[in-house]
């Protein structure tokens, strides 16, 4: 008898793989943008990386003038665990404008028994039992 994981990792919408922007990618776009040089950009990113590691360090909210926030969470190891919250414009624009690629497009929105049954469609001799 089949999983529901299965099911999900062979019928579930998912985003496709897809090429990195890389760090070269981002310090280059950052300075055609601003005309700043190499180095400056380098230096912003260098800082802005230490004063969030101090602020997340410390246990506080570190958030970005964007309104993009790192925000941690302790753990009851004792670890810490960081939740990053996008700000609200980067967010709307993804989902109005979506233009990755989709694995399974076609099974966006369907519910679980939807996709139990597709299984079971396509696998009789292995199904799930809802």
């Amino acid at each position: 008898m089949a999983k529901k994981i299965q099911m999900w990792a062979e019928l579930g919408p998912k985003l496709a793989p897809a090429d990195p922007i890389t760090g070269e990618d981002v310090i280059e776009q950052l300075v055609q943008a601003t005309n700043q040089t190499r180095g400056s950009i380098l230096g912003v990113l260098s800082e802005l990386d230490e004063v969030i590691l101090q602020g997340l360090r410390n246990g506080r909210i570190v958030q970005l003038p964007n309104g993009t926030h790192y925000q941690p969470y302790g753990k009851k190891d004792g670890s810490i665990t960081i939740k990053i919250h996008l700000n609200k414009r980067i967010k709307g624009q993804i989902a109005a404008a979506n233009r990755a690629k989709w694995l399974n497009s076609d099974n966006i929105g369907k519910s679980e028994a939807e996709l139990i049954a597709l299984w079971n469609a396509a696998h009789p001799e292995d199904p799930i039992e809802e």
